[in-house]
């Protein structure tokens, strides 16, 4: 995780510097002078560059036009890239250029082989794929016609840029049509060709032409699936770096090219930035299998795809004091030295939670099964807050420094190592809308390590619009409630009067660059994931260019935001994760559905409905969105289910008995461990933990108290087991992780449903009624026998059978 600090006898070596002389221009930045950086033996670089599409770029000496480099030298004409990520490597000594796939510069990573010929224009971008376990490079490319030079031929160009290195010296001509091309890595020289092949290189009759028209390709025919030797199924791995003005990555299968009827799924099929493949079953004319999250060349995850993750939000302030040396910080008064036991006042103080605390608990963390973990924020916050401290972290002063209360740089880079030695991933909360409240304490301030930037009333730093639903005037008894629906007032006016960030629409504003390179500080201390505080409120095209500057320093790097009441019901947050903004959102509707199934108020048909619901308002993303059943906003579902008095948004508790509630609240995460989704435990419900007083507002267990101090860190509790169980089986199973869902039975009190993906498979059955038998049919499970992974049921299966006896509050999980 720790991306560039290499720490020698007490030097730290910092990444090159950016050498101020070299400059790349092109479609991808609007033809904007963005620095390269010198990486010595006259080269510079610049790293990770996205083409939405293919495009060009010139490389500019001065950043001025004065001197600029392109195809012919010096004022030469626009230098030809594919739509992808590509490091650009630029020769100051021969002017010449490399177009390389990330992270192979350098030295580092092999050739990067280019096919250019009649069927492409001549235009570098088409890759050839290293052959496994061989230094061998092949690529299947069609050869519809030639040119105006000649007939259907090509040239192979190592890491791009047209220089000396070509080859073979002669255009190699081939016949029209497909062409199977290999490449021998240790001599640069073309090892064979085989052409006039079938369609997608087959040398037998009857292949079908299966067209990828997709964001990747800007729609177009052309790519062509690869049939698997031996079956009817097709395959296609493909970049989607973004997606267009109809939203985010996704694509569609063409038969045979034309865009007629027989273009499948019905509704584009939506995927994550980055590589894809796609299996096409030939049969049926259907989409097999989608991966995606891929790395390069749809290599395998290098272990940061979330979806086989379970996150565990941590309130750090209020889970483990692991130093009281740095108690009281810079503002002692807003520390608590009675914690819980205080009033109200004393419930909005620090209590003392820090790093250190969390790294003590890492070993409890793991053994609950948990592998990525959310923080609350862990930069400066304000201090002149008299009797009241920002323990929550969300009122950010400083971007670029650790808070003093909870630890140090040292501290974050230690949470790293130890988090990493547990292949662990962490995740950054981070407050990208706002600062502090406008009207009091330090009025907003903004630092950059230490130095002051700004305040509130600095109107290129901030918003100066006043605050949502106020109605432009002075009075607190007038309200705009429709603001909290309208976009321009909730990304232009401050959120509960916190100093609201003056985002740029269509370019950077200050802010934002500040904003953005306090994020690359984190990554480099070893982040590797963000949750975007209240990203409702924050200009969507912003979203955009974080996301794309975050992929830039970490391809891997995974992004959701927090847009209150997002989900398949709510058609605002959906327009926004549909958009391809590059940021996931958490499933508030999913959230809310799964509570009122547990409280009575909903039946299990209604939640099967919701979840069937997902993946068409999600484009097939649904499990990529966080889901939970607590968080910090809401009251714990526990004290709803037990306390008779209201809690948030007024409503009355549901007055069960506490065995009666945890069986409920438990049957509740083990539904959000086993849907489609990244689970997401908030610290404290694997204990069941409660606080029954109300606030100011008269909510029992609402804001601050749903905020307690962590209660208890026991791994015998049922919660914590069911929760390990779930957590280790959504680690091993790619049916968990990110396979489909479908119905198997369902009443109003039962619903039993299966998990698939390949020839994985997993069935899940929960019971919030009495006692009762059902017969399940069409399961996916091979006959035999299966004991329950939570509890202790046995279940035969035959013939796609089974019978189940479910208690009630029973959950079965049979794998």
């Amino acid at each position: 995780m720790n991306k560039w600090l290499i720490v020698l006898a007490g030097c730290v070596l910092a990444a090159p510097h950016a050498h101020a002389d070299w400059y790349i221009r092109g479609t991808h930045n609007g033809w904007a002078a963005d620095p390269m950086t010198d990486i010595g033996s006259n080269t510079v670089i610049a790293d990770d560059v996205t083409f939405a599409q293919a495009g060009g770029f010139k490389v500019d000496r001065f950043g001025d036009w004065s001197e600029n480099y392109g195809v012919g030298g010096q004022n030469g004409g626009d230098i030809p890239v594919g739509a992808g990520t590509w490091d650009i490597e630029f020769y100051t000594d021969t002017k010449d250029w490399a177009i390389k796939s990330p992270d192979t510069h350098g030295g580092g990573g092999g050739t990067n082989y280019h096919l250019r010929g009649t069927n492409n224009g001549w235009a570098e971008g088409t890759l050839f794929t290293q052959v496994a376990g061989t230094s061998d490079y092949e690529i299947c490319a069609n050869f519809p016609s030639g040119d105006a030079n000649g007939g259907p031929r090509f040239k192979v160009d190592p890491n791009g840029g047209w220089g000396s290195d070509a080859f073979p010296a002669q255009d190699y001509d081939v016949a029209t049509g497909y062409a199977h091309i290999v490449v021998d890595s240790t001599n640069n020289t073309i090892k064979s060709v085989s052409d006039g092949l079938g369609a997608n290189c087959s040398t037998g009759g009857g292949d079908k032409v299966y067209h990828l028209r997709g964001t990747n390709n800007g729609w177009a025919e052309g790519d062509t699936l690869t049939r698997f030797t031996g079956t009817n199924d097709y395959e296609i791995c493909a970049n989607f770096p973004s997606g267009d003005g109809g939203g985010g990555p996704r694509f569609k299968i063409d038969p045979d090219g034309g865009w007629g009827s027989d273009a499948f799924p019905a509704q584009d099929y939506g995927v994550a930035i980055g590589y894809a493949r796609i299996v096409v079953d030939g049969n049926s004319d259907s989409i097999k299998s989608v991966e995606d999250g891929l790395g390069t060349d749809c290599q395998a995850s290098t272990g940061t795809d979330f979806r086989s993750r379970t996150m565990y939000f941590v309130f750090v302030d209020r889970f483990a004091n692991g130093d009281t040396a740095n108690d009281d910080g810079n503002n002692a008064a807003g520390t608590s030295s009675v914690g819980g036991a205080g009033d109200l006042g004393e419930w909005k103080k620090y209590w003392g939670g820090d790093i250190q605390g969390l790294i003590d608990n890492l070993d409890y963390l793991q053994n609950l099964g948990i592998s990525a973990i959310w923080v609350t924020p862990l930069n400066d916050n304000v201090d002149a807050t008299g009797d009241v401290g920002a323990y929550h972290g969300y009122w950010g002063r400083d971007f670029y420094e650790v808070d003093e209360h909870v630890g140090s740089w040292a501290l974050v880079d230690q949470l790293d190592a130890e988090m990493e030695a547990r292949g662990m991933k962490l995740v950054l909360d981070i407050a990208l809308n706002h600062t502090s409240q406008d009207d009091k304490f330090e009025f907003g301030a903004v630092y950059q390590e230490g130095v002051f930037l700004a305040d509130q009333s600095n109107s290129t730093w901030f918003h100066q619009n006043g605050a949502i639903s106020d109605c432009g005037d002075n009075d607190p008894n007038t309200t705009c409630n429709e603001e909290w629906d309208d976009p321009w007032a909730f990304r232009n006016k401050t959120l509960f009067n916190l100093a609201d960030f003056n985002h740029g629409v269509n370019s950077n504003s200050v802010a934002d660059d500040y904003l953005i390179n306090a994020a690359k500080k984190w990554l480099q201390h070893g982040v590797d994931a963000f949750r975007i505080d209240a990203i409702k409120h924050i200009e969507p095209n912003y979203i955009n260019r974080f996301s794309a500057a975050m992929r830039a320093e970490d391809p891997d790097v995974y992004i959701f935001g927090e847009w209150y009441g997002a989900g398949a019901s709510d058609s605002l947050s959906m327009q926004f994760l549909n958009e391809g903004r590059g940021s996931e959102l958490l499933d508030f509707n999913l959230r809310d559905n799964i509570e009122d199934v547990v409280a009575n108020n909903k039946t299990m048909v209604e939640l099967d409905q919701h979840i069937a619901s997902r993946p068409g308002a999600m484009n097939n993303r649904e499990d990529w969105q966080p889901i939970f059943l607590d968080n910090h906003d809401a009251t714990r579902t526990s004290v709803y289910l037990q306390t008779n008095g209201l809690v948030n948004s007024d409503r009355p508790g549901k007055g069960f008995s506490k065995a009666f509630a945890d069986a409920r609240q438990n049957l509740g995460m083990a539904l959000v461990m086993t849907l489609p989704g990244i689970p997401t435990v908030y610290y404290g419900t694997e204990q069941n933990s409660t606080w029954f007083t109300a606030n100011g507002d008269g909510q029992v267990g609402h804001d601050p108290y749903n905020r307690e101090q962590m209660p208890s860190f026991s791994q015998t509790t049922e919660a914590f087991q069911w929760i390990s169980a779930l957590a280790a089986l959504r680690a091993d199973s790619p049916a968990i992780a990110k396979g489909s869902y479908t119905q198997k039975w369902v009443n109003s009190d039962v619903l039993v449903f299966e998990r698939n993906e390949g020839t994985d498979t997993v069935v899940v059955a929960v019971n919030r009624g009495g006692a009762t038998t059902i017969n399940v049919s069409a399961l996916g499970l091979a006959d035999g026998s299966y004991t329950s992974l939570i509890g202790s049921d046995v279940v035969s299966v035959t013939g796609g059978q089974a019978t189940l006896n479910l208690s009630q509050n029973e959950v079965i999980v049979l794998r």
